[in-house]
Formats: C-alpha cells, structure tokens, sequence
C-alpha cells in the first residue's frame, strides 16, 4: 500500500491501494482502495469517474477535529464510505454527496464511540434530477461516560427514480450482550472491551487495518 501525505493538491489514482494522511482532493479511475489510519485529512474531494468504484476505511481517535468531506460520482460508479472513530472531546463530521450522473451507488457506513466526546454529523444527500442513483446512510453511535451525539440527515431528491436510505441509532452499550457474556464468566471490564472493540473494527473489510486497530485498543 502506498503512503500518501500532501496538501491542496490532485491526486489521481488508478486501480491502486493507497493510505492517506492529509487533506486532499482525491480522482480515481478503475478499481481502487483508500486507508485513513487514525490521520486527520480534515478536507477531502473524492471524484469518482465513470464506471469506477472505491472502497474507503477511515478509522481516527478523535480529540478535537471539524472534518468535510464530498463525493462526486460520475456515471455508473459506486462508493462505500466505512468510517468508525472513538471521539474524547469534540467531532464535527460534514458529509456532501453530489451525483453528476446516472446509475451510480453510494454507501455510507458509520460507527463511532463518544467517550466523553461530543459528535455532530451532518450528511446532505443531493440525488438531483439524474436517475437510477441509491445512497444509503447508516449511522450508529454509541454514549460513553457523559458523551453527546446528533445527526442530521438531509436528503434532496428531484426524481422519483432513486433510492434513498437512512438509518440511525444513538443509545449506550448493548445490556443484554454485556449479561450474555457475562453470564458465560466473562467480567464486566473484558466483556465491556469485546463489544466496543467489536462495534469499533466490524464494518470494516480489511484485515491488515483491523489488526492495527487492534493494537491501539486497549480500552481506553
């Protein structure tokens, strides 16, 4: 995988593997894969080019960040988007889709923990008057320790041929998993750490970047 680390420039990729560190306005062409490993890029342009598709995975360990984020699909594209973070203090996540085209699908897949953090997303939905484009929007956050959650979900559709999803969830840390495994001699602090380490590392798809979860999580 390739590390990449620059500012208020283009990046064009092309069916390629690439870990990001920095703000950036990202093209892809073909087949590709984007990292973010507990990396800030608080500014982020995605265009995806026609028939084209990207993964991205973004996991952070949030103290104080304000992050925007837009995707541009081209024609018959598709995006997933799975994002999971653990927020100590305050996150800011803005999320703008814009579709120039038709037939092409976005995924927006988010899990996060507010550890006495506070959390805003906003997503604005924008299909237009294009046709056959879906998103779909899932959000789930968990309170820890006095943490606060709200999310706004903004979706404009002009055509009755799309397909808009949302789904969202703010509560606390699953009771009846925590008495499940507790009832089968696990204690309360080990049992506690299986469920947010796995809500944190189970919408991703990359093992290399589970393992290096992992590694950080040591619950914190």
């Amino acid at each position: 995988m390739n590390k990449i680390s620059m500012s208020d420039k283009i990046l064009n990729i092309n069916n390629e593997n690439i870990e990001l560190e920095n703000d950036s306005k990202v093209i892809v062409n073909g087949k590709s894969k984007i990292t973010v490993f507990n990396k800030y890029p608080n500014n982020l342009s995605l265009e995806v080019k026609d028939d084209s598709e990207v993964l991205i995975e973004d996991f952070r360990i949030i103290e104080e960040e304000n992050t925007s984020i837009k995707l541009i699909m081209g024609k018959n594209s598709k995006l997933i988007y799975n994002h999971s973070f653990i927020n100590k203090k305050e996150y800011n996540l803005n999320i703008l889709t814009e579709y120039q085209s038709d037939n092409s699908i976005i995924k927006i897949n988010v899990h996060g923990i507010n550890n006495n953090g506070n959390t805003n997303i906003r997503i604005d939905g924008i299909l237009g008057k294009n046709v056959g484009n879906e998103l779909y929007e899932s959000i789930r956050l968990i309170n820890e320790n006095n943490g606060k959650a709200t999310i706004i979900p903004n979706i404009l559709v002009d055509c009755k041929e799309v397909v808009a999803n949302h789904a969202a969830t703010i509560g606390k840390i699953n009771e009846n998993e925590l008495n499940y495994l507790m009832s089968k001699g696990i204690e309360f602090k080990s049992a506690r750490k299986l469920i947010l380490n796995g809500f944190i590392i189970n919408i991703f798809e990359s093992t290399d970047l589970i393992i290096k979860i992992k590694e950080i999580l040591n619950w914190r």
